[in-house]
């Protein structure tokens, strides 16, 4: 698993189409803005498991404590 986290001021993005079938319906678009945030960009690999995936989860979570943001967006 490979992770980028940013700890942004904020971050702006514009939903434009579902990436997944859980997602929710995409009907109006609209710019979306996020303040105060941790913004992780996770890419799984081949050969992970749910051990690497809760120790990711761990170290987002020190990292957020360290820093005190309580806000987080996965992309």
């Amino acid at each position: 698993m490979r992770i980028l986290q940013l700890h942004c001021d904020n971050i702006e993005y514009t939903p434009t189409k579902k990436e997944i079938q859980s997602a929710e319906d995409i009907e109006n678009p609209q710019t979306q803005s996020l303040e105060e945030i941790v913004v992780a960009f996770v890419a799984i690999e081949d050969g992970d498991d749910s051990s690497v995936a809760k120790n990711a989860i761990s170290q987002i979570k020190k990292s957020m404590e360290k820093i005190g943001c309580k806000k987080l967006l996965l992309y």
